[in-house]
């Protein structure tokens, strides 16, 4: 699976719970809020790799952007 950028953080936020939730069995569910979401996938996402690869950068948009090449890199080697 690809993983980009869509229209909105909301946008790309929902289609990355689709994504990630196919491919590790339902963990990434998402929250009331894009920062929920991204603080809990923070989480799940550092624990299912045993280290601290993700993180919470100055706002959304530049945490999506960051992750988005991880994701790439993790699920697509």
């Amino acid at each position: 699976m690809y993983f980009k950028l869509y229209k909105t953080k909301e946008d790309t936020i929902k289609e990355w719970s689709r994504q990630l939730n196919i491919i590790n069995n339902g963990n990434y569910p998402l929250y009331e809020t894009v920062s929920k979401t991204l603080s809990h996938w923070k989480e799940t996402l550092n624990n299912n790799l045993g280290m601290n690869t993700f993180e919470l950068k100055e706002n959304e948009e530049s945490t999506i952007s960051g992750w988005k090449d991880k994701l790439n890199y993790i699920y697509n080697k």
